[in-house]
């Protein structure tokens, strides 16, 4: 092989190494963010259930930052 056929696979070597890592990578994201977005779900959703006491105590807060 010559010089510019050697630098050419070389280059689309790491050019697919990138594409696989960076595959990889989004994968990874996506799952985080599913997983995030189910457990936010269920927090949602138990909020939407907590029912306040019958007194009205807790059923308002202030919060100040």
């Amino acid at each position: 092989m010559d010089g510019f056929t050697n630098l050419m696979s070389t280059m689309a070597m790491g050019l697919s190494q990138t594409n696989v890592a960076s595959q990889a990578s989004i994968a990874m994201l996506k799952n985080a963010m599913n997983m995030d977005e189910a457990a936010n779900a269920k927090m949602m959703e138990s909020i939407s259930e907590a029912v306040p006491s019958a007194d009205g105590c807790g059923a308002l807060m202030d919060v100040r930052a």
